[in-house]
């Protein structure tokens, strides 16, 4: 079956956030934030969580920005000597390493998924994600776990927070339940027409930004379809002209960023534009993929939008598991 590893490593997400909440990881990373001004770096997918967990962090009132690792030779000056949190998946990366040359950080922290890698040898905190082996090149199991330990760190930093182990256990027991229902079926027949678009285009805020980014990129490499994720605030500043029937719409919605995120579906609604929403409700518009408590509700995001790649690179008759032109090693 067209992307079997890719799925079956989907499903295996639940059991790695519940490693994570038996585990000290987030308390670890907290503690060695302590205040500090932070640069987290990465690339691809690892760039997205950086993002995610920058904005989480800035949140808390901590300085901290998401730089990518191809972009810190021409943009570094600002950073150099700062203390910096690689993201990575493999460890490996000649970018996400030669960036570290240049930034030259006083406090280098490791969050990867390869404890053995060139990067977790010369960091002085490597923090092991505990995604297990990923065999597919499109990363699912790295990318949320990275993403769970980022957000409960940056919770532990605010003090009060709602993240804890018993919510993200919550949340991994809410998005398995979903995994085996007729969820994934919608999912699927939803895929199905996706694939038939020339282009889709996924709307976030704030935290379903970076999502959206994530999303986008999952599209391209399980499906081969053009996609691109825009801040819903942003879109109508331009990028609006693009829609017309031929696109698939898709809103990331929570309480916060609903009204938001609601403008640019309108537009899509008078366009024609085939519409879908994760994450919660808005209007009539179908919602797809599972619903849970706030605290950890990016993680059921990703998920969802892994899902719906999956499906639509099956639709498309794309095998997922390695996609042409991309190597896993890559993938960081």
């Amino acid at each position: 079956m067209l992307g079997e590893h890719f799925e079956r490593e989907i499903r295996e997400q639940p059991d790695v956030w519940e490693a994570i909440a038996a585990s000290d990881k987030a308390q670890a990373l907290a503690n060695a934030i302590d205040g500090r001004d932070i640069v987290l770096l990465g690339s691809g997918s690892s760039l997205f969580m950086a993002q995610l967990g920058a904005l989480a962090l800035r949140r808390r009132a901590i300085r901290a920005h998401a730089l990518a690792a191809t972009e810190a030779p021409l943009d570094h000056a600002a950073y150099a000597g700062s203390a910096t949190i690689a993201v990575s998946q493999s460890g490996q990366s000649e970018d996400l390493l030669h960036a570290l040359d240049v930034l030259n950080p006083k406090l280098l922290i490791a969050l990867t998924n390869t404890p053995q890698s060139p990067l977790a040898q010369r960091a002085n905190l490597s923090i092991d994600v505990g995604a297990g082996r990923e065999i597919a090149v499109p990363a699912s199991k790295s990318v949320t776990a990275t993403a769970a330990i980022l957000l409960w760190a940056a919770g532990i930093v605010g003090q009060p927070h709602q993240r804890s182990a018993q919510t993200l256990v919550e949340t991994a027991e809410d998005v398995r339940s979903w995994l085996n229902s007729p969820g994934v079926d919608e999912v699927r027949s939803a895929a199905a027409r996706i694939a038939s678009r020339r282009s889709v285009l996924i709307f976030g805020t704030g935290y379903g930004l970076p999502v959206a980014h994530e999303f986008a990129l999952k599209l391209k490499e399980a499906s081969y379809i053009h996609a691109e994720g825009f801040s819903a605030g942003e879109f109508r500043h331009g990028s609006g002209a693009m829609l017309d029937a031929s696109c698939a719409s898709i809103a990331i919605v929570d309480d916060v960023s609903r009204q938001v995120v609601n403008r640019p579906m309108l537009e899509a609604a008078a366009a024609d534009s085939l519409r879908y929403a994760i994450g919660g409700r808005l209007g009539e518009v179908p919602l797809l993929g599972p619903v849970v408590g706030i605290a950890f509700n990016t993680l059921a995001w990703l998920v969802a939008a892994q899902m719906i790649a999956l499906y639509t690179g099956r639709a498309r008759h794309v095998e997922s598991d390695a996609p042409r032109g991309q190597a896993k090693v890559l993938d960081s």
